[in-house]
Order: structure tokens, then C-alpha cells, then sequence
């Protein structure tokens, strides 16, 4: 386990720290040993059950965390490790992860002069966090799903989300962009009346504008810009085939 033991280190145990030796979850009145290792809780305070989401949630870098140890949810990890992993500086991770520990959704162990973090199966927010991070991992392809069911395939030999959304480097106010690729002119005007519905459930569902392009066979043969359906092709994410 990697030592934290620099003077200060706010991921380092102290003498001085508030915790109690707790009970495990598994056995009441039961004490969990690793060897040395002895299960701590936080005595400052515990599960608020009114917006009891504000203490778990009620950060990006807490968010940032979670999401981390979601990832392999029966995992031990260092406060260094989550620091790392998460993409949050050392310090933040140290109040994020004792501010979790107060809500007893994470468990702190000492484990040596370092603190070893996880999360509790047998908190009651854990099924609940379990399907909002896996929500989170599925909403690009329920966007997908989505313009996918609102193209009619005929005359469309191309539709591919591009930009941002597809490099998976969007903000909070990035469109959606689309690229269609259609037959001919006549299927240009269909598609367009497509677009029109689709643009209103994109942004009713996601909240996002939907910006599309749209080429004819022709147009995309010989395009203006082919530096942009090449990175169209390499990067863009394909809602056309059938499923």
C-alpha cells in the first residue's frame, strides 16, 4: 500500500484523528481486521435524510471520486491513487473523500500510516449512486439510440455524430452535431423535415441543440472542406445502420 507520510499530508493519518473503532457491515458488533488494519468511521456526523444527496453530490470533485470508485466499487484506494485517477489535487481529494466518509456512503481504514478509502455496499444511497454513475457511462449511446430512431433509413447511405460529443469533449453548452450523407437532392428535403422532429426531442430529452449537415452523394464525392469528412469518418460515431 503506498505510504502518504510526508508532514502535513492531509491523506496521511494522524495521532490526533476523531475516529471510533465501528462495527463492520457483515456482523453486528463484529470488528473487521486486515492484519493490522482496523475499520475507522467518522464521529463528526452522518447521513442527513433530508437532501441527503447535497453532502455526497455537492461537488465536482466529490462527483469526480465517486465516479472513480464506481468504476470497480469492491476496490480499496489510496487517497494518492483517488487523487490520480480522478483528475483533483491531493487536497481536494483528502476533503472530498473525509466529507464522504461523514455521509458513511465511503469507509476510511488506517492501514499503516496511510488510509485506505472504499465504498460501503450497505449504505442505503449505494444502489441508488450504482445506477447513476451507470446511467452516466450509458447517455452517449442513449443519444445515439435516439437520432437513430428518428431517421427514416431511406435514401440516408450515411449519419454520424461528430465533434466534440464524439471525441467525448463537450460542454455543458455544445451542440450536437450530425452529419447525414443522402442521395439526392429530393432526399435532402425528407431528411430536413426529419431534422425538424428530431431537433425538438434532442433538445426536449437532453437539452442540447442538434446542428446537422447535410450532404448529397454528389457533394460528399467531392466536398469543399475534406479535411472535415475525413475527421468525419475517423472520429464520428455511426447512428445509420439498422438496430
Amino acid at each position: 500500500m503506498e505510504h502518504e507520510a510526508s508532514q502535513g499530508n492531509p491523506l496521511r493519518p494522524t495521532a490526533c484523528h476523531h475516529d471510533f473503532h465501528a462495527p463492520t457491515d457483515s456482523q453486528p458488533g463484529d470488528r473487521r481486521a486486515y492484519g493490522s488494519n482496523t475499520l475507522h468511521m467518522s464521529l463528526k456526523r452522518d447521513m442527513r435524510f433530508h437532501e441527503a444527496l447535497t453532502p455526497v453530490l455537492g461537488s465536482p470533485s466529490k462527483i469526480g471520486l465517486l465516479r472513480t470508485m464506481f468504476t470497480t466499487p469492491e476496490r480499496s484506494w489510496t487517497g494518492r491513487e483517488l487523487a490520480r485517477a480522478s483528475k483533483v489535487s491531493p487536497a481536494q481529494a483528502a476533503r472530498g473523500l473525509s466529507e464522504l466518509a461523514d455521509t458513511s456512503v465511503v469507509a476510511r481504514e488506517v492501514v499503516g500510516r496511510s488510509y485506505a478509502w472504499r465504498l460501503r455496499p450497505s449504505h442505503v444511497l449505494f444502489a441508488t449512486l450504482t445506477d447513476l454513475f451507470r446511467w452516466e457511462t450509458e447517455c452517449r449511446a442513449t443519444l445515439l439510440k435516439t437520432i437513430h430512431e428518428g431517421l427514416r433509413r431511406e435514401g440516408l447511405d450515411r449519419a454520424r455524430v461528430f465533434g466534440s460529443v464524439s471525441r467525448g469533449e463537450e460542454r455543458g453548452d455544445s451542440d450536437v452535431d450530425l452529419f447525414l450523407e443522402v442521395v439526392t437532392e429530393r432526399d435532402r428535403e425528407r431528411v430536413e423535415a426529419q431534422l425538424e422532429r428530431l431537433r425538438s426531442r434532442v433538445w426536449n430529452q437532453f437539452g442540447n441543440p442538434l446542428a446537422a449537415l447535410v450532404y448529397t452523394r454528389a457533394e460528399a464525392a467531392h466536398p469543399k472542406n475534406p479535411e472535415l469528412l475525413r475527421s468525419i469518418a475517423r472520429d464520428g460515431l455511426d447512428v445509420s445502420g439498422e438496430g
